[in-house]
């Protein structure tokens, strides 16, 4: 039986994971078809082993259900709550894939299922990465020479989200009062013990100023994903794209937009959208907005996607 609060529960669950348990795949890709977006996934087995070391192997299970008349797939995670004496099932769904196709719609539904509890979730802010791809199929699948470039792309976002979760010092001021202070240099006396006016510190020379001239300037660095894809106004970055059921048994595309100023929003397709996915930019986006029952969403009433040449993927 677990026993863990909240707040370890949830940092249990959402820990990164190394890079063996990471899969990538290609969201989008160019116009040549000879690069691609990659994107980043936990793996199934990964899910299992984070639950079995959480919650203990009696401690969780799921269930699938068929979706969208046998098209999708419907999968609930469950944790035994020993307080509450009752399960908590959180779901999520995906449409069958191209390839082994109930057998692919299973496992991306629990992937999905997973995120609702927080597993894996951090992935979803990463920076997208272009990669070299080939057709498998009637997919895109990205060459084995690119997993080094993805394995240090993981790395590095794994270190940023560890900094930013870094406790600072609880006492600033604790630290400038342990810093040793500078000896007091005694003040000479004159020959009757008479102190003697201080001297004025030499004045240093000011650096020599460079000439600019037509000195190039270093371009600044981008402080966003937003500003690192290149956004302009009025374009927006997928940062996340999710399939959810809805009321009347059909089902709709959550989508995650990020405008050129780095703000996010979140918006609903009228139906299923399968052409978003992390990574996409879209432009001559239109927003409708939305109030029900005092809650304002957005509704994404129609979009292009823009496409890219080989130079600006490489």
């Amino acid at each position: 039986m677990w026993q863990k609060t909240p707040e370890e529960l949830r940092q249990a669950l959402t820990a990164p994971f190394p890079n063996g348990d990471i899969e990538w795949r290609v969201s989008a890709t160019n116009k040549e078809k000879t690069k691609g977006l990659a994107v980043p996934y936990v793996t199934n087995r990964a899910i299992q082993n984070r639950l079995d070391d959480t919650v203990g192997i009696d401690g969780w299970h799921n269930e699938f259900k068929p979706w969208k008349d046998g098209k999708a797939q419907l999968c609930g995670i469950s944790i035994y709550f020993h307080e509450r004496k009752q399960w908590l099932t959180k779901w999520d769904g995906a449409d069958d894939s191209d390839i082994e196709s109930v057998k692919g719609g299973l496992s991306d539904s629990m992937k999905r299922a997973a995120v609702e509890w927080g597993i894996g979730r951090y992935l979803y802010g990463m920076t997208q990465v272009w990669v070299s791809i080939e057709q498998r199929g009637k997919g895109f699948v990205i060459v084995d020479a690119e997993r080094q470039k993805l394995d240090q792309t993981h790395e590095k976002w794994v270190q940023k989200l560890q900094n930013k979760t870094a406790v600072p010092p609880q006492n600033a001021n604790q630290e400038q009062q342990q810093k040793p202070q500078p000896a007091q240099t005694p003040q000479r006396t004159g020959p009757q013990g008479q102190q003697r006016p201080p001297q004025p510190a030499p004045q240093q020379a000011p650096p020599p100023q460079e000439a600019t001239g037509n000195r190039p300037q270093p371009k600044p660095q981008p402080n966003t994903p937003a500003e690192a894809a290149g956004l302009q106004e009025g374009m927006y970055l997928v940062r996340g794209a999710v399939l959810k059921p809805t009321l009347n048994s059909g089902s709709r595309t959550s989508v995650q937009l990020q405008d050129c100023a780095g703000e996010v929003l979140q918006a609903y397709t009228h139906g299923p959208d399968s052409n978003l996915a992390p990574g996409v930019i879209l432009y001559n986006v239109k927003l409708l907005s939305k109030n029900q029952r005092g809650v304002t969403f957005y509704i994404l009433d129609a979009y292009d996607i823009v496409t890219f040449t080989a130079q600006d993927a490489a």
